[in-house]
């Protein structure tokens, strides 16, 4: 054909009549444009002038009801075949394709390349793998993806799924629908970049709590400990210089003695529980066996505990984590569990530190793990998840409960951030 052939474009409505597709039968290459319902029309434009084509599609009355059908869907139905040398051919494409590509179902019937260099690059390889998926397994084609539209490069998300309908020695035919899912799309990265920005948001402040933490344990430490420190030296030189036979004055400061070291006693476990020193000085090993005892002396319950090192290296921010969330383990099996019995296990394993606490209390179920106020697992989640990390939650009624978390060993370069959503445009 040259390349200033006319072609005559053939709309036909649902109530065109049979003579109108008797004509055209043996002329029709490809899509419609002009609309004819009757043999008068049909022959006055046959009449017009010498035309290079004549196209059609639904040039059967009985196709007419489901191409009607097909143009008003909001998406593009379409047949595309793939030849044996893979060459892909759009037999068929619905009106809607214009909505959803700017192109006309005649551009993309004769020009299939057009929808396959709107492909976006990242995507691509998903695109034809999933077709050749499709022929390896004579399953359906399902694809995800972006195209990348001209003039302006608008990206749009497309949703193509496609059923099987034929292969063999003339190549494989595919029956589908495209849809576009950008509001989809768009929706769902607002609502990852709002849980990782809400996931930052609670790490911040837990980095807050515990400054506030570490200032508070060190006010307490150096002046409320230095002023009970002064007082317990100012009552031992009272108590010297008391009359020996005042019996009742000896008793009031021996009494004033032990309110003294009971305040010392608190003011140190007051400090402890804010932030614990010796996870500083001696690391997550020893402060998780030492944190283990404290436990034990508190609620009675056995703790046994397996370690694969003595000291495990994590960084601050790690380390921190790590305990704060073996403790709300701990307190939870105190709270919840009637256990009778904790096993302990911290060990590295490849790059990173495993902590798992088990315990043989009364479990819990699906429902009671979800729970509105059920804090304490969510918090530990989200925690080891912003530092890269994983937990394991696994709890039977009447059989007790495993938590296990897993830690990498490295440091800030682990913290997950919240990456810029793939562009994408209605």
């Amino acid at each position: 054909m040259s390349k200033n052939s006319q072609v005559l474009c053939i709309e036909l409505g649902v109530g065109h009549t049979p003579d109108v597709a008797e004509q055209l039968s043996p002329l029709l290459s490809t899509q419609v444009y002009r609309r004819v319902t009757n043999a008068s029309t049909l022959s006055a434009v046959l009449g017009e002038r010498k035309w290079a084509a004549i196209v059609s599609k639904n040039s059967l009355p009985a196709s007419n009801a489901l191409h009607l059908f097909l143009a008003n869907l909001p998406g593009m139905a379409f047949r595309i075949r793939r030849d044996n040398d893979n060459t892909l051919h759009l037999s068929y494409v619905s009106e809607g394709c214009f909505a959803l590509l700017g192109r006309s179902p005649l551009e993309l019937e004769l020009h299939p390349e057009i929808l396959l260099s709107a492909l976006h690059p990242e995507d691509k390889d998903a695109f034809y793998s999933g077709m050749q998926a499709s022929v390896a397994e004579s399953a359906a084609w399902n694809w995800e993806g972006r195209i990348v539209l001209p003039p302006d490069g608008e990206i749009k998300w497309v949703n193509l799924r496609a059923s099987l309908c034929e292969t063999g020695s003339d190549g494989t035919v595919w029956e589908g629908f495209m849809v576009n899912i950008t509001n989809n799309k768009l929706n769902e990265q607002m609502i990852v970049t709002s849980r990782c920005r809400l996931r930052e948001l609670s790490s911040h402040i837990e980095d807050i709590k515990e400054q506030e933490r570490m200032r508070i344990a060190r006010e307490i430490h150096d002046e409320i400990g230095v002023l009970l420190t002064a007082l317990k030296i100012d009552l031992v030189w009272l108590i010297q210089h008391l009359p020996k036979d005042d019996g009742k004055l000896h008793e009031k400061a021996k009494t004033m003695s032990n309110l003294l070291d009971t305040a010392s006693s608190s003011a140190s476990n007051l400090v402890h529980s804010l932030r614990p020193g010796f996870l500083d000085y001696f690391g997550i090993v020893a402060a998780i066996e030492i944190e283990t005892r404290e436990f034990t002396k508190r609620t009675g319950i056995p703790a046994t505990i397996i370690k694969s090192d003595k000291n495990i290296k994590l960084s601050s921010e790690h380390s921190l984590t790590l305990f704060r969330v073996f403790q709300e383990m701990l307190n939870n099996i105190m709270k919840h569990s009637m256990a009778e019995q904790v096993h302990i296990e911290i060990y590295k394993t490849g790059k990173f530190v495993r902590l798992a606490v088990s315990d043989n209390g009364k479990g819990f179920d699906e429902a009671s793990r979800n729970k509105p106020c059920s804090f304490g697992l969510r918090g530990i989640q989200e925690r080891i998840g912003h530092l890269g990390g994983t937990v394991k939650i696994t709890s039977v009624p009447g059989k007790g409960t495993l938590v296990a978390v897993s830690l990498p060993l490295g440091g800030k370069s682990h913290v997950r951030k919240c990456t810029k959503p793939k562009q994408a445009s209605v």
